[in-house]
Order: structure tokens, then C-alpha cells, then sequence
């Protein structure tokens, strides 16, 4: 019994001073010790007045439109309104219902492809569709996102997502990411971020619709051809 004690106590001595020791790396009483939750999520760039962005924020699924107030940013004199951005934020004071006030630090747009879902103007297979790293693909309300990577080339390319037109009235709707490298392959070349968000709700929204389905030629898992989207 004695050992126990004695053992025990020599734990608790050590966890107090490895407390203590964390305690002293906090610095004077006047540092902000807080934890501070910061975002990074695709929101909509709605306008600017009286020097505050306003985005809107889609969660995962069909969850409820958020309108975020961000201060903090000079007026994005290159954003459309309707355009899609990577915002990095956190949420300050008491959330509200539909709205949220939020410190913004920055958005992105420059590696973001933003557009609404394109039908095909000719066969499926003549157009170009590179192959991408995936990292991620998810939908929030009427728009499918993608995480992933693609090789660098320095000129210019276009990255979106096209429907089937013959699948439009079906109950599976198919849609392919069409990524094309224009100007041709370098020789040289790197892998670098690349972010969509796309918005598909002119099909996904069809009473008919049941499943949308997306095809991605995927560097990661070629095996994996293409990604269910179900109602």
C-alpha cells in the first residue's frame, strides 16, 4: 500500500511541474491566451458597404445559407458579386440566426475555378480531360467542390465541370471535369493547389434528377472513375 502511495505521488509531483513549466512558456498576464477556431471555407462574395464583405457560407449537404459580415478587408475591387473565394476567417461575437460576424484575414480567388455547370456542345470524348490529383470532393447546397492538385504548365487552362446533355432528364445526371491544358505539355513540370466550386443546381435541382454523378480522371486513384451525388 505504502509503494502505491508513494508511486502515485511521484506522478502527481511530475504532472505538477510539467504543468507548472507549461504555464510559464504563457508569457505576462497582458498575452491573449485564447484559442482562437480559424476557418477556411468556400463562401459566395456577395458586395461590400460601409467597409464590411459579405459572403454567404453553404455547409455540407443542404444545410441552411449563412451570411457572413467580414470586416477586416479593404473592398475586393476584382471580385464579382456571385463569385466563389476561399475565405479564411473566425467567427466573433454571438452568432445569430442566418448571420455571423467574422474576422476575415484574407480570400482567394486566383487558383479557385468558379463557374456554373456546362452542357456538352459536341461527343463527351472529344473533350479534354487531363488528369487531376484529387484531394477531396463534396456539395454544399446547389455548387460541388474539389480539392486537388494539377501540374503546372505556365500557360494558360480551363478547369470545369460539364453535363452529359442526354442525362439532363434522367435520374442520374452525368457530369465530367473537363480539364484542359490548352498550350500543350512542358517539359518541366511541378504540381501545385488547385480549388473549384462549381455551381450545378440548374441540373442537381431537377425534379427528375436522383443521382448526380461525377467523373474525374484521378492521378491518386484511377480506379475510382467517377463519385455519386444522391438526393
Amino acid at each position: 500500500m505504502t509503494a502505491f502511495f508513494t508511486s502515485h505521488a511521484s506522478r502527481l509531483l511530475a504532472l505538477l511541474l510539467a504543468v507548472a513549466a507549461l504555464s510559464a512558456c504563457h508569457g505576462s498576464d497582458d498575452d491573449d491566451t485564447r484559442i482562437v477556431e480559424w476557418r477556411y471555407d468556400f463562401v459566395t462574395y456577395m458586395g461590400y458597404s460601409g467597409s464590411t464583405a459579405t459572403f454567404e457560407y453553404l455547409g455540407r449537404g443542404d444545410s441552411a445559407a449563412i451570411v457572413l459580415r467580414a470586416s477586416g478587408l479593404d473592398k475586393p475591387g476584382h471580385l464579382a458579386t456571385g463569385q466563389r473565394v476561399l475565405l479564411y476567417y473566425t467567427v466573433t461575437g454571438t452568432p445569430s440566426p442566418g448571420v455571423r460576424d467574422v474576422q476575415a484575414r484574407y480570400y482567394t480567388s486566383g487558383n479557385v475555378a468558379s463557374d456554373s455547370l456546362r452542357v456538352n456542345t459536341k461527343p463527351v470524348e472529344q473533350y479534354a480531360m487531363h488528369p487531376i490529383k484529387l484531394r477531396s470532393l463534396w456539395r454544399t447546397g446547389g455548387y460541388i467542390n474539389l480539392r486537388g492538385q494539377v501540374e503546372y504548365t505556365g500557360h494558360p487552362r480551363q478547369l470545369y465541370l460539364m453535363a452529359d446533355g442526354a442525362t439532363l432528364d434522367s435520374d442520374t445526371v452525368d457530369v465530367y471535369l473537363v480539364h484542359d491544358l490548352m498550350q500543350g505539355q512542358d517539359s518541366t513540370r511541378f504540381w501545385r493547389n488547385c480549388y473549384g466550386s462549381f455551381y450545378v443546381g440548374e441540373a442537381w435541382y431537377k425534379p427528375s434528377c436522383r443521382v448526380m454523378r461525377v467523373h474525374v480522371r484521378d492521378v491518386v486513384r484511377p480506379q475510382a472513375t467517377c463519385y455519386d451525388f444522391a438526393k
